[in-house]
């Protein structure tokens, strides 16, 4: 069970990242945070994670 939390936590920090990549807003990155299922499907449905951004946004953290 705790790792179901663990990757729950991880898939919500993922879309705080891309939100604040993004949009550089804080409040957006909140509502990103509390409703990431939502935001993910957005942002999967809408391309910004599309050729490569979906790997490359993390990775730009951590440069």
């Amino acid at each position: 069970m705790r790792s179901k939390s663990v990757i729950y936590f991880l898939l919500g920090l993922y879309t705080a990242l891309v939100s604040w990549h993004i949009y550089h807003s804080v409040i957006l990155l909140i509502i990103h945070w509390i409703f990431w299922p939502l935001a993910l499907i957005y942002f999967l449905i809408t391309g910004h994670l599309a050729h490569g951004q979906w790997l490359s946004i993390p990775k730009g953290y951590f440069n």
